[in-house]
């Protein structure tokens, strides 16, 4: 159906899908499931937020390789050309990359041992239409592998190839000379072409499970080192291979693991169990995390002072359902580096970095420092906006994020010492409407029977504009609808969901929201919900904030955490004077807003200058 399962569970509870529940299992009715699929079907709605997984059209993706490079534009061509043809994908393979040996490659034997052999015959006057140039280190194969596959493949398999800019960071980022290397992930090999051209052939290993991309791996390292003996040859075919690194007992022991292992893989339920086995990582609910296994095997097949360097989502370093993973990297090895790089994988929404581990444990390697790299992509590159070394012991299993040089860290650990309370378990939160279709659910302009409804564009510190936009509140008709007690609150709090800092308007005309803006219901005794809102969109819980936390999203679990000032009563009430008069003020006095900030700063016994000079 291409949708999550936290909302088929929403459906059943509203009644739209049948089903019941056996041993925690919900278990649908397929005449239900039927009925409502050709009615969602025929709706069109979701149609915008549909899985990629459902996706199956073809695309180029622009960074793998230079977009300066001409081959660029030749791919692109040629995947329009056969897009709407019935060419045999594997066909089109064989057709390039035995043309590509040609040109490089001077020993017939080399490339006839090389030479992929097509499924299907077919007709060599493509190569004329649209003829790719072999160049040094740039992956040509790899991009026209990765185009001609579907996005749908792409998901299941968990792999989305790594741009050439974040693999050259990478390779950049470490000592290689004298190295044995192996990329346990290897597919066609664009981090093993990107090593330095005098690194021995002899020295480079790499594994994947597809098959085909071993091959062209395989071609991609010939025409690097221009091979023309049958010992080379021989090397390559030994080297690299088709393996499941996961699963198999026969990995090589080298000095230095790196690459993108897969995220997300879809292991079956056997796999699954028999990964809990296997592996400490493993162990949590739900199904084992792909990347999260490659580091735990590549922390035991590394030699014992080794290297892994890996490109993996940000999401490791403090996600819940990670803390296995770092648990055990905290046990086995030594943090040396991370690269905040944000996001560099064309059509997928996930910032990612790049971990360096040691798997040295001596206490001169415990004493060495964590360095820190933050990046900013800039079309086709990765520009260096900040670094800085921290000591080791600033991460924990709950968190590895190193977001504060440590001038920074000694206002957050100022303002963590600050009396204070926090929201867990003292507020009620609830998320806006997901409507399943704004399109067909909102309009511009008010109805008889509608009523406003706020986005998350309309949400400012202290206030919010007027909707623009209007809904007819029906809530078994959405998909996805918060208790409706929690929309009619008197007194509210709603936050901007997509932001890098907390966002927080007051509320008191019991306004619907869509899910962009997100409720808090503050309950502390003493303490207002203006007092509190104040607090929250503060410069000084705006800096713990984005110094703290990395992520897009302002979280539930980010809110309850963060650290809100005591003070006394009179004080409490001056400030909740002030944001009162704040948030009623269209024209936001800015000597009122400054005044407020004042005496939110003497609250935690910072200055401004403390904020401004980090």
């Amino acid at each position: 159906m291409g949708i999550s399962p936290a909302t088929v569970l929403n459906w059943i509870k509203l009644g739209r899908l049948k089903a019941t529940i056996s041993h925690g299992r919900y278990y649908i009715d397929e005449s239900s499931f039927n009925s409502f699929s050709r009615d969602l079907a025929a709706s069109g709605l979701l149609q915008s937020r549909r899985n990629k997984s459902l996706h199956n059209s073809n695309y180029v993706p622009n960074v793998y390789i230079d977009p300066k490079s001409a081959n660029l534009k030749t791919v692109k061509a040629l995947i329009e050309y056969i897009s709407d043809k019935d060419f045999d994908l594997y066909s089109v393979l064989s057709l390039y990359s035995n043309a590509l040996l040609r040109k490089v490659l001077k020993d017939p034997k080399v490339v006839k041992e090389l030479s992929l052999e097509p499924a299907k015959a077919i007709d060599s006057s493509l190569l004329d239409l649209f003829s790719l140039k072999y160049i040094k280190g740039e992956d040509t194969l790899g991009l026209l592998y990765l185009s001609l596959r579907r996005l749908s493949d792409k998901k299941k398999s968990g792999s989305y190839y790594t741009p050439f800019f974040a693999v050259d960071t990478l390779v950049g980022s470490i000592d290689i000379a004298g190295k044995t290397v192996f990329d346990p992930a290897c597919g066609t090999g664009n981090f093993l072409i990107r090593l330095p051209d005098d690194h021995p052939l002899s020295s480079i290993y790499g594994s994947d499970i597809d098959e085909i991309a071993v091959k062209l791996a395989r071609i991609n390292l010939a025409m690097k080192y221009d091979v023309r003996d049958a010992k080379s040859l021989s090397i390559i075919k030994k080297n690299i291979v088709v393996r499941d690194f996961i699963f198999s007992d026969n990995a090589p022991c080298c000095d230095l693991l790196l690459g993108n292992p897969p995220w997300g893989y879809g292991y079956s339920p056997d796999e699954s169990s028999r990964l809990k086995e296997l592996y400490s990582s493993a162990q949590t609910s739900g199904k084992p995390e792909s990347f999260s296994l490659f580091i735990e095997k590549a922390l035991k097949v590394a030699e014992r002072s080794g290297l892994i360097s890996f490109v993996l989502p940000e999401t490791l370093l403090d996600a819940d359902f990670h803390e296995d993973i770092r648990t055990v990297i905290l046990k086995n090895a030594h943090i040396l580096k991370i690269h905040y790089l944000n996001e560099i994988f064309e059509k997928v929404q996930c910032p990612c970095i790049i971990l360096t581990l040691s798997k040295a444990m001596t206490q001169k390697a415990l004493d060495r420092s964590i360095d820190v790299y933050r990046y900013q992509k800039k079309r086709a590159s990765l520009s260096l906006k900040s670094s800085y070394s921290v000591p080791f012991d600033r991460i924990s299993k709950q968190s590895f994020h190193i977001l504060a040089d440590n001038n920074e860290f000694e206002v957050l650990q100022k303002i963590r010492n600050a009396p204070h309370f926090n929201l867990k378990d003292k507020a009620d939160f609830a998320l806006g409407i997901v409507t399943g279709s704004n399109k067909t659910f909102l309009a511009d302009t008010y109805k008889k029977g509608y009523e406003g409804i706020l986005k998350g564009k309309n949400i400012h510190k202290y206030y919010a504009d007027e909707p623009e936009s209007y809904i007819f509140f029906t809530p078994d008709k959405f998909q996805q609808v918060a208790p409706v007690k929690y929309y009619r609150t008197k007194e509210k709090l709603i936050y901007k969901f997509i932001a890098n800092e907390p966002v927080f308007a007051y509320d008191s005309k019991c306004t619907l929201t869509l899910n962009s803006a997100n409720i808090v219901i503050p309950k502390v005794p003493g303490y207002s919900a203006l007092y509190i809102m104040a607090i929250l969109n503060s410069p000084v819980m705006s800096f713990y904030y984005r110094h703290t936390y990395k992520s897009v999203k302002v979280l539930r679990s980010a809110i309850e955490d963060l650290p809100i000032a005591c003070c006394d009563n009179e004080t409490m009430n001056e400030i909740s004077d002030l944001a009162r008069e704040i948030a009623l003020d269209t024209a936001q006095n800015s000597a009122k807003i400054e005044l407020l900030n004042s005496r939110i700063l003497d609250l935690y016994g910072i200055s401004a200058k403390e904020l401004d000079n980090t």
